[in-house]
């Protein structure tokens, strides 16, 4: 993985997902504290980010459009508002990356001078370590060096997959949603462990592992993960209740996505 260190990096939006991007560029992308500036609106919590990770910070997004990599990661709802800001302090044409599920790509160039490189992506929670699967959509302008410092940036969280920005609701119900259908269930199992007697170190040693090695099984092997259950004669979970349960959930991610995109369209034309 190829270092940010010495690329601005301006992100507007410092909660709970830019707090945690900051923290990754900094712990794991060799980002330094003085390429960084993040926005945020809440005294509070811009007073947290600067004195938890020294880096310097602002209550105004206009103040952070002079980075050569501006991140987005404030609510889909407040994204044209913050475009409309930062839209005549970027004429620099430094990479935009959105992080705002359901605001198509079509739109964030839109709401940008002409030529700004733009990126749409929606990163998963295993992105804090670096082990995510982000879906990502480029915009026409992202060549070159921009296209260069696009990649650069999403290596620093995971593997990114470039996608037709027409799926990124199916992929944000799958993938970015995707860790709260697993969650639960390490809960579960790590707090039966826990019962059962095990310590806590071992029990999340055991879970995780067996939860990495029937990962790469299903990555391997040809058999379908309903053949692969076979190699294991003790099978207590209810197969059907599991899988109508992850259906319903996946299918109200992407009625929730599809319904705040038409939401954002509404708006837009309203403008």
């Amino acid at each position: 993985m190829q270092s940010m260190h010495g690329t601005t990096i301006g992100i507007i939006g410092a909660g709970a997902i830019g707090g945690a991007l900051i923290d990754r560029l900094l712990s794991g992308a060799g980002a330094g504290a003085q390429d960084i500036i993040a926005c945020e609106t809440k005294d509070p919590r811009r007073e947290e980010i600067a004195r938890r990770f020294g880096v310097r910070t602002t209550g105004e997004a206009a103040d952070v459009a002079a980075a050569q990599l501006i991140v987005l990661a404030v609510p889909p709802l407040e994204m044209r508002e913050v475009l409309g800001v930062i839209r005549d302090r970027v004429g620099h044409r430094p990479v935009v990356a959105s992080f705002a599920a359901a605001f198509p790509l079509a739109l964030l160039e839109s709401s940008l001078p002409q030529g700004t490189p733009v990126v749409r992506v929606n990163p998963n929670s295993p992105s804090l370590v670096g082990a995510g699967f982000n879906p990502v959509a480029y915009g026409r302008h992202v060549t070159g060096a921009a296209r260069a410092l696009g990649e650069r940036f999403l290596a620093a969280l995971g593997t990114a997959v470039e996608v037709d920005d027409a799926t990124m609701n199916q992929y944000t119900a799958l993938t970015a949603v995707g860790p709260t259908y697993f969650l639960p269930v390490f809960d579960a199992m790590l707090a039966a462990g826990i019962a059962s007697g095990l310590t806590r170190e071992a029990t999340v040693a055991a879970v995780v592992a067996t939860a990495r090695g029937t990962a790469e099984m299903v990555a391997q092997r040809a058999e379908t993960p309903d053949q692969l259950k076979l190699y294991t004669g003790l099978r207590p979970l209810k197969d059907a209740e599991v899988r109508e349960l992850v259906a319903q959930a996946l299918a109200d991610a992407l009625s929730r996505m599809t319904a705040l995109q038409q939401k954002i369209a509404d708006a837009a034309r309203g403008a």
